[in-house]
This record gives C-alpha cells, sequence and structure tokens, in this order.
C-alpha cells in the first residue's frame, strides 16, 4: 500500500460541546431526564466554526452571544487546512472520534479511494462521500487532479436530524491567495436518515488476502461448533434507580470501580470449587446469550414484554480461549418509538463482519446470506435502526475485554458488557491496574452505588476531554 501514495495526513473528526461531560452525565443520571442533545460545532483536526459567531443568527443567538466570541473569529483564522501537491496521491487516514453522531465525509472535487479500515487492508473502492460512524477509522487514497485552489472537505450528519458542518480546507500548494468562504462550492451528503449510502459501502468493503489472517479459519468453521449470542439492545425506565436505561439482554451495564481484569483473576486464583467458566465473580451480574424474552424487534417494548429492566450490575459474558463467538447485535426501538444508529467496539479481539439486514434476526435463514470468504475484518461496526449486523471473533486473547455503544451517553447509561476469556491463563495483572483504586484521592463510592460527581469514569474523561479543544468561541469550560 505504502507505494501507492506520495504522503499522508490524518483528518480528525469530533463534534464539540459546550457542556463539559461531568455536566452531561448529571443530566442522563436525573430523573426528569436531560438528554445531551446536539453539539454546538463541528471540529475537523481540532477547527471549527460557532455559527453565531459567523453571524449565522437561525438560532436566534447571535445577539446574547457576540461578547463571547473571539475577537479574531473567521474561517481562515479557525477552519483547519491540508496542503496538497497538484498531480501527487495522498493517503488521508480519517478517524471519527465523534460523541454522538455518525457523519458523511466529502471532499468536492475529489473521489476518495477506501483501501484500510481499522489496520485491515481491503479492495480498493472509490467513492464520492464516505459514512463513518463513531469511533470508525478509514484510510482512502485522493489524487490532487484539479485547478490549483481551495477546496472544501465537510461533514454532513447521518441518522440524526441535525448537527453542525464540519470543514476542512484542501488547499493546493501554489493556489492563488483567497480568503475562505462559506459561499465556495461544497460536495454532495447523502440526506441523514437514508440508509443506502451506508449499504453500499458495507457491501464493498472486501478484505483483501483474508487468509493471510490468523483467525481465518473461523469463516469456516463448523456451524454447530460456534457459540452465537444474540444481543437485543433496549431502553427501560428502570423503577429501582428511577432512571432511564440502557440494557442488553435485560442487563444494564455500570462501570466497575474495580477493573474486571483484577476481579476475575483474584476470583479464578482463590475459588477452589469451580473452574472457568464457572467461576463466581463477587458483584458480578452474567449476561444471557439470548434475550430472555424475543419479540418483533420492529415494534414498542413496552407492548411487547414491558419495560421491566431484568438487572443491573457489572456485567460480563464469560469465553474460554479460542471459542469462535458470533455476535448478533439486535436493533429495537427506543421508548420513544425512534430506533437509533448504535456503533459499536470491541476491545481486545477483532472481529469479522458477516452479516448485517433489517428487522428481526432469523437463526434460520439469516446466516444463509453471511459473507464467509471476505468480510471486512475490524474492531468497530455499525447497528443501522431496526436492523442486526452479526460479528465473529476468535477468543484467543485472555482477559477482560469491553464490547460497548461508541456513543458515549448511550455507554454510560448501560449500552454494553464484558467480554471475559479465560482469566485463568494470564499473569497476575500488574500493580498498576490496582493502583487507581487503592491510591485515589476521591472517596470510593459503594458498589451499589450510581455513578455520582465525584466518580467519574473512563467514558465521562473521553466526553470531558472534548470540551477543552480550540473552536470559534470562548464558551469553554
Amino acid at each position: 500500500l505504502r507505494t501507492k501514495y506520495d504522503d499522508e495526513a490524518v483528518v480528525f473528526l469530533q463534534d464539540w460541546y459546550h457542556l463539559d461531560g461531568q455536566t452531561q452525565r448529571t443530566g442522563l443520571d436525573t430523573n426528569p431526564f436531560i438528554w445531551i442533545g446536539n453539539a454546538q460545532t463541528f471540529l475537523i483536526n481540532g477547527g471549527g466554526v460557532y455559527a453565531p459567531c459567523l453571524g449565522d443568527d437561525t438560532d436566534g443567538l447571535a445577539a446574547q452571544l457576540s461578547a463571547q466570541c473571539a475577537d479574531n473569529c473567521s474561517l481562515d483564522n479557525y477552519i483547519k487546512s491540508i496542503e496538497v501537491e497538484a498531480g501527487k496521491t495522498y493517503r488521508l487516514r480519517i478517524i471519527s472520534g465523534t460523541e454522538l453522531i455518525g457523519v458523511n465525509f466529502a471532499i468536492h472535487g475529489h473521489n476518495m479511494t477506501v483501501v484500510e479500515v481499522e489496520g485491515a487492508i481491503i479492495q480498493p473502492y472509490e467513492v464520492e462521500n464516505l459514512d463513518i460512524m463513531p469511533a470508525q477509522r478509514y484510510s482512502v487514497l485522493i489524487t490532487a487532479n484539479q485547478e490549483p485552489g481551495n477546496y472544501w472537505a465537510t461533514t454532513s450528519v447521518r441518522y440524526r436530524n441535525t448537527a453542525p458542518t464540519g470543514y476542512l480546507n484542501i488547499k493546493y500548494k501554489d493556489a492563488p491567495a483567497a480568503n475562505l468562504t462559506l459561499d465556495a462550492a461544497v460536495p454532495n451528503h447523502p440526506a441523514w436518515d437514508v440508509t443506502e449510502p451506508t449499504i453500499e459501502l458495507e457491501d464493498n468493503l472486501l478484505t483483501k488476502n483474508p487468509n493471510s489472517y490468523d483467525d481465518y479459519d473461523i469463516l469456516s468453521t463448523d456451524p454447530d461448533s460456534i457459540r452465537r449470542i444474540i444481543a437485543v439492545g433496549t431502553q427501560n425506565m428502570d423503577s429501582e434507580l428511577d432512571l432511564l436505561r440502557w440494557a442488553m439482554n435485560n442487563v444494564t451495564m455500570r462501570m466497575s470501580k474495580v477493573p474486571l481484569i483484577t476481579q476475575a483473576y483474584d476470583a479464578v486464583a482463590s475459588d477452589s470449587e469451580n473452574t472457568w467458566p464457572g467461576t463466581i465473580l463477587p458483584g458480578t451480574v452474567v449476561v444471557p446469550d439470548k434475550p430472555p424474552n424475543a419479540w418483533n424487534y420492529t415494534e414498542p417494548v413496552q407492548d411487547s414484554v414491558g419495560v421491566y429492566n431484568g438487572d443491573r450490575g457489572f456485567s460480563y459474558i464469560p469465553l474460554t480461549e479460542n471459542e469462535v463467538v458470533e455476535v448478533v447485535l439486535q436493533n429495537a426501538l427506543a421508548l420513544n418509538g425512534v430506533s437509533d444508529m448504535h456503533s459499536w467496539h470491541l476491545h481486545g479481539n477483532p472481529f469479522y463482519v458477516v452479516g448485517y439486514g433489517f428487522g428481526t434476526f432469523d437463526e434460520e435463514t439469516d446466516p444463509k446470506s453471511y459473507n464467509l470468504v471476505n468480510p471486512v475484518r475490524r474492531d468497530t461496526v455499525s447497528l443501522l435502526p431496526l436492523g442486526w449486523t452479526a460479528i465473529r471473533f476468535k477468543a484467543n486473547n485472555p482477559g477482560a475485554w469491553a464490547f460497548h455503544c461508541t456513543q458515549v451517553a448511550h455507554a454510560v447509561m448501560g449500552m454494553g458488557f464484558t467480554f471475559i476469556t479465560s482469566p485463568d491463563l494470564i499473569e497476575s495483572p500488574p500493580a498498576a491496574a490496582r493502583s487507581c483504586v487503592e491510591n485515589s484521592l476521591s472517596p470510593q463510592a459503594a458498589d451499589d452505588d450510581e455513578p455520582s460527581s465525584s466518580t467519574m469514569s473512563t467514558f465521562e474523561g473521553v466526553v470531558a476531554a472534548a470540551s477543552v479543544l480550540v473552536g470559534c468561541s470562548i464558551l469553554l469550560q
């Protein structure tokens, strides 16, 4: 691949909220529930514009915010540029660091060729624009084959009805001097709610030389020996917590104050009666392989099986080393009747995306449509509204590996769980794995306490970090 391009650049995408992560989390853990809403600005490589500071008074905020806008607020000062030279080809490593939204990325006048997905080389596929969901990463090749000048690269929102636009300037070397303007031509993007662009992209993400990977054999494994987990995400009004939560197979994930890897190691080391995976991990909840109650997932859960949230806690699914696991992520309607897009990330194990579809997954018929020849191998996959997505991996990495929705608000509301693979085969975790708990300057909440402002989780830290990047206003926390 390195011989196919002359130079490379990173394109980092991020939705930027004026509220910090602590404040957002407080709203999620409140009744009445306060949703985080839409970001105020979209940043590309740390640069972005807050519309009211440029005179866009669509929301009627320009007058009241004028004193909070930077004196030098302009496109030229706050939009980042990538310089290219006519005739050369560039590899853009596009990274989605968004907190909530999926986006479509495009460059005016320039097609892109997708060549790599999260570390896997794929068969080259040319696109005019690219759907990218939270935490996903793509490498695309572009050739600077236009007249020297400034060309807008922009983002538009996917699967939510509104969000700010992101801007990046593709600047040709030796282009005539000119100030950036929003009146210049911008690329075309699909409507926010159409699924065809995502489906077409997914259909054409095909691993190149799949047999070069040491886990390729799982694509031809006897189906009867594969452990299939159907993970249904539902929204619940948790009557015990009196909070709106997400659950997977009726279990809401909680953020453990003690790393699950140390809990698992200590449990298998001290439990002489039970061998893994029968070892008991005190204070945890095992997520079942199938939902306790199945229904037509295109219908409201409250009309089908009720809104009872079965359990909550430090949730996990036990695996044994080299077990072949297939996870079918099944989308459903939230309590408001809307089916969201979710982006799922697995730590510790890459996986093959073997299939996807819409409606309720059928174990008898849907696997017949799987791609078991050259599916894309990645670590973050999108789950479309009212759809299902099937992934397959080999549990060949003993340890505790989080599997969660990458939209931070969904994760802290409970959408996820942990795969714990053969902790009896790992060495003692390093002392640093326990140091945060043992040496914390903050009082540690009891295990049955809900997170509070004094017990910020890793997920919240990611959110908080997003609020210190530079934008075109001075509303930073």
